[in-house]
C-alpha cells in the first residue's frame, strides 16, 4: 500500500492511497457475485447476463464500490501510516480501479485538529477584570417583579392587539411553488419575534375576529437557506393580555415561601444573595474563557463548526417549538448568524481546555464523571440512571469523560487567576449626578 498526503486549503487534508493485490481481487469478485445474481439486462433472465455485458453497463458502480469495499479495509492503516487525526467527516473523493492488475487508487478528504502553541506562562499568570457586584435591596424589588409576572395569568381583551399580547391565531400557509397548504392553530406573544416581523406588523392594532394576509414569506431550510415563498393567511381567534398577581399572603403561600408576605421578602431576599454569589463565579469564568480565546488565535475545523452551528440552532428551534412556536416560519438563517461566534468560541475553548489538560497530566475521577451526569439529567429533567443508561447504549461514554476534564481544566486554570472587581461605570456615574 503507498500512501501520499496533499495538503489542501485551512485544515483540510487528502490522502492518495494506493492498494493492489488479493484484497482489491477479493473485492472485485465480490461486487460481480452481487450484480450477476440481481441484476436484470433486458434479454436475459435474471442471474443469467454475461459478465462482460454487466460490467460494460455498471463500470461507475463498479469502480465506486469496489473503490468503497478497499477503503473500509485499508483506511484505517493508511491514516496511522500518515501520523494524522481526521476530525468530524471522512469524504472518499475519487476512485481509480485497473481491473486487469488488480489495482485500486483512491483519495479522501478529511480535515484535522489545529496545530497551536498552549500559552501556558500567559494562562498561570492571568489578570481578568469583572465588574463588582453587590447585593442592593431594590434587587429585592426586582425579583419580586419577575416573580409575578412568572406566575401571571393571560385573560381575554376586547381591544387591539398591542406588543406583549398573547394572541391565539389560525394560520393558512401557501406554498407559492408547489401550491401545498398547511394549516394550524398556535398561541404567540407579539413583541418578542416568535413571528416573522412582516407578519407581526401586520397584527398590530387588530382584534380577535380579524384576518390579515402577507403574499410573500421566506421559507427556511434547517441549515437557513431560502428554499421558497409562501402566502400566509391568518384569523385572529383570541387576544390577552397578562394580569399579575397581588404581592401578599395568598401569593407567599403560592410560592412555598411562607405564610405571610414578610417572610416571603425575607426569602426571597436570600435567594438574591445566593444566586449573586453564583453569578460572581459566573462572571469571572467568562472572563477567563474570554482571556483564554484571545491569547490562542488558531483556525477550527468548518467541519466541526457545520455541526456545532447545527447543534445550538436546533437547540433554539425546540426551545421555541416548547413554547408553542411553529418553527417552520421561524427566520433560521438569522438564527444561525446570530449563534455563529458562540459556535466558533466553543470548539476553540475545547482545543485549549483539552490541551491544558494534556500538558498539565490531569485525570478525571469517578465522582466528578458522576458529576457530569448528574448536571445532564438535571438538564434534562430525567433520573441520573436514565441518562447514565440512554449514553451508554450509545457509547458515548468518552464524551462525557472529556466534558469532565474540560471542566477540571477550566476549573484548575481560574483557580490560579488574579480577580480584580472593577466598578461598573454607567452606575458610579449615576451615583455622581
Amino acid at each position: 500500500m503507498k500512501v501520499s498526503l496533499e495538503e489542501r486549503e485551512g485544515l483540510f487534508r487528502s490522502l492518495r492511497v494506493e492498494v493492489e493485490g488479493q484484497i482489491v481481487k477479493e473485492s472485485l469478485e465480490g461486487v460481480f457475485n452481487q450484480l450477476v445474481q440481481n441484476v436484470e439486462l433486458e434479454g436475459f433472465r435474471k442471474g443469467k447476463a454475461p459478465l462482460w455485458l454487466i460490467k460494460a453497463k455498471y463500470k461507475d458502480y463498479i469502480r465506486e464500490e469496489v473503490g468503497k469495499k478497499v477503503a473500509d479495509a485499508t483506511l484505517q492503516k493508511a491514516i496511522e501510516e500518515s501520523s494524522l487525526k481526521p476530525v468530524a467527516d471522512i469524504y472518499l473523493e475519487e476512485v481509480e480501479l485497473n481491473e486487469k492488475e488488480n489495482k485500486v487508487a483512491y483519495r479522501v478528504v478529511f480535515e484535522v485538529p489545529p496545530s497551536f502553541e498552549l500559552k501556558l506562562e500567559e494562562i498561570e499568570s492571568l489578570k481578568v477584570e469583572v465588574p463588582k457586584v453587590e447585593f442592593k435591596e431594590e434587587m429585592v424589588q426586582e425579583e419580586i417583579n419577575k416573580l409575578r409576572n412568572q406566575h401571571a395569568v393571560w385573560e381575554p381583551v376586547d381591544r387591539e392587539i398591542r406588543e406583549g399580547d398573547m394572541v391565539v391565531i389560525q394560520y393558512n400557509v401557501q406554498d407559492l411553488d408547489s401550491g401545498e397548504t398547511s394549516e394550524g392553530e398556535t398561541t404567540v406573544i407579539v413583541g418578542q419575534k416568535f413571528l416573522r416581523e412582516e407578519i407581526e406588523r401586520e397584527l398590530l392594532n387588530k382584534k380577535e375576529g380579524d384576518e390579515i394576509t402577507v403574499d410573500s414569506v421566506d421559507l427556511f431550510d434547517t441549515e437557513g437557506k431560502v428554499v421558497g415563498k409562501a402566502k400566509v393567511k391568518i384569523q385572529i381567534k383570541a387576544v390577552k393580555e397578562k394580569v399579575l398577581p397581588e404581592a401578599n399572603d395568598d401569593f407567599a403561600k403560592e410560592l412555598g415561601f411562607g405564610e405571610t408576605w414578610k417572610e416571603a421578602e425575607e426569602k426571597i431576599r436570600d435567594l438574591i444573595k445566593n444566586r449573586l454569589e453564583d453569578y460572581k463565579k459566573l462572571l469571572v469564568e467568562d472572563a477567563v474563557v474570554k482571556k483564554l480565546l484571545e491569547i490562542h488565535q488558531f483556525d477550527i475545523p468548518q467541519t466541526l463548526l457545520r455541526r456545532e452551528i447545527s447543534f445550538l440552532v436546533d437547540t433554539r428551534l425546540k426551545e421555541l417549538a416548547s413554547l408553542g412556536i411553529d418553527t417552520r416560519y421561524v427566520d433560521v438563517q438569522g438564527i444561525a448568524k446570530e449563534l455563529l461566534p458562540q459556535a466558533v468560541a466553543n470548539i476553540k475553548l475545547r482545543y485549549i481546555l483539552d490541551k491544558y489538560a494534556q500538558v498539565k497530566s490531569l485525570e478525571v475521577s469517578s465522582e466528578e464523571i458522576e458529576n457530569e451526569y448528574s448536571k445532564l439529567a438535571s438538564v434534562y429533567g430525567v433520573e441520573v440512571d436514565k441518562i447514565k443508561a440512554d449514553i451508554q447504549s450509545k457509547g458515548l461514554e468518552s464524551v462525557i469523560v472529556e466534558d469532565a476534564l474540560r471542566n477540571k481544566a477550566l476549573k484548575d486554570i481560574i483557580q490560579k487567576v488574579e480577580v480584580l472587581e472593577v466598578e461598573n461605570k454607567e452606575e458610579r456615574k449615576n451615583e455622581n449626578t
